[in-house]
């Protein structure tokens, strides 16, 4: 179900200036437009960052919000975004329920960003948190480990009304400590490694309901055999490790999970939310937060699949693997060069999917992907409304591939570009999607049919671009998207 958005230009030029760095404005806050609503309005921005922005957070609201921050390495600053979902803690359960159908269309609204929140306390997120997060996910932050296997940092990475001491009667009764502190530190330590076949490791709390936080367990067997250790009478905080591979590349990724068994009581949950932030200190850095009360809605696959949405290479089905295309016929016929006039323009209707030459199409997708090929860009538009072909490939980037369009075609492209950021290259790939002015408007309405099988051919990618006018494609264009969306447009100061 898609979000329905009240006033959305309104909200699309508020994401807008929060995106531009020429203007103060860091936060923009969304939200539904009533308990019983399935409709998101935009609630308020501001220039005070998240300390201003948090006075907008209620017991009864559902807020979706994106903070604006900068992440300083050395001399150079870097523009980095950060998503928080605010749950109050009266929110109703029917809204609680729409919660997780809305938030996906409001990350995919919002656009790109770094880190992600999901909260139900005010004072479960600051300024400092989400800096401290998006430094250590960034790899900006200290990567020194002291003795016990933590990183050092500049400053605390626990709020001041949270504080680890060893146990004692004497301690405030809210205060977090740390049981056998070094048996944490060291399995944290081994979980991180390399070298280490530990790939889960868990929390909870000493008798179930002290302010102590233990090891529960680790192990070698990834999610299941983690959530075979969590029962309905328990709170207990995870951390999965899982190797995500992208073309030929592995890379590993870190899970937080957030436990709250169904039998633990209100009141216990509510003390209980108050020290959320402070463990998430404890267990940075990771790529998602999963939180969970039912052992349904935790599995191998569900975190696979939530580290792929973060990373953005959900759906992005690599060679080798099945598309899950619609059943259609292929005719195979050689591919006579690049239509550029009336003969790309799809004529009648239909669903499915169909290739010319689909070996060509792939082939011309995997000379774009490859560092021994300087070919960098590759388009496919339509040969009649069912069938592809490829339109044409050439190391001109996106100005050359742009000589390809004019207002009667419907073409799908994949861009390579170089980011350069200090002294790294790092290789971006972009999605592009043409529609022309002369389009039907009957089959625009049908090319959201195709849309799935289309972006499965061309995954994966790290930016997803829609033009209808030729003279909008130009590589400086997709440039610009590419460092604004990575977070690595530059700001470095003069000296």
């Amino acid at each position: 179900m898609s979000v329905q958005f009240i006033e959305e230009q309104e909200i699309k030029n508020a994401i807008a200036d929060l995106r531009n760095n020429s203007t103060a404005t860091d936060w923009v806050l969304l939200s539904f437009e009533s308990p019983k609503s399935q409709k998101v309005k935009l609630v308020g921005k501001g220039q005070g960052g998240v300390a201003e922005l948090v006075q907008s957070f209620q017991d009864d609201l559902v807020g979706f919000a994106l903070v604006r921050k900068i992440d300083k390495i050395d001399d150079s600053e870097t523009v980095k975004f950060a998503f928080i979902n605010f749950i109050g803690d009266k929110v109703g359960i029917l809204q609680k329920g729409r919660i997780s159908v809305t938030t996906g269309g409001v990350k995919t609204f919002f656009g790109a960003f770094h880190v992600d929140f999901t909260i139900s306390d005010r004072n479960e997120i600051s300024d400092e948190i989400v800096i401290n997060k998006i430094q250590e996910t960034s790899g900006s932050g200290s990567r020194v480990l002291d003795e016990n296997g933590a990183r050092a940092r500049t400053t605390s990475p626990f709020r001041k009304s949270a504080t680890f001491s060893p146990v004692s009667s004497s301690a405030n009764k809210d205060s977090l400590r740390l049981g056998d502190e070094p048996a944490i530190r060291e399995a944290l330590k081994e979980f991180r490694s390399d070298n280490s076949d530990v790939n889960w490791v868990l929390f909870g709390y000493e008798g179930g309901n002290s302010n102590t936080i233990v090891l529960l367990g680790k192990g070698t067997n990834g999610t299941d055999e983690l959530v075979a250790n969590l029962t309905d009478e328990i709170v207990a905080y995870g951390l999965v490790r899982i190797v995500e591979k992208i073309d030929n590349s592995n890379t590993v990724k870190f899970a937080f999970i957030n436990w709250t068994g169904e039998n633990i009581p209100r009141m216990l949950r509510a003390r209980l939310s108050t020290h959320s932030g402070t463990v998430k200190d404890l267990v940075s850095p990771y790529h998602v937060d999963i939180k969970c009360s039912t052992k349904s809605e935790i599995s191998e696959e569900i975190v696979v699949k939530e580290v792929a949405n973060f990373s953005g290479t959900a759906n992005k089905v690599l060679e080798g693997q099945s598309n899950n295309r619609p059943a259609a016929s292929f005719a195979k016929s050689p591919v006579t060069g690049g239509f550029k006039g009336p003969s790309a323009v799809p004529t009648s209707s239909g669903s499915s999917i169909g290739y010319d030459d689909e070996q060509a199409i792939k082939n011309a997708i995997k000379d774009v992907r490859s560092d021994s090929s300087d070919t960098n860009w590759a388009l496919v538009g339509y040969k009649n409304d069912t069938t592809l072909t490829l339109l044409g490939s050439g190391n001109g980037g996106a100005d050359e591939l742009a000589q390809h369009l004019n207002s009667k075609i419907v073409a799908y492209g994949l861009v390579r570009e170089v980011e350069r950021f200090d002294l790294s290259d790092t290789v971006k790939f972009a999605f592009v999607k043409f529609v022309g002015e002369d389009i039907a408007r009957m089959f625009r309405a049908k090319l959201g049919t195709h849309s799935g099988a289309i972006k499965n051919l061309f995954a994966p990618y790290h930016v997803d671009l829609d033009f209808t006018l030729q003279s909008e494609v130009n590589s400086t264009a997709i440039r610009n998207i590419i460092t604004t969306n990575s977070g690595t447009s530059s700001r470095v100061r003069d000296n």
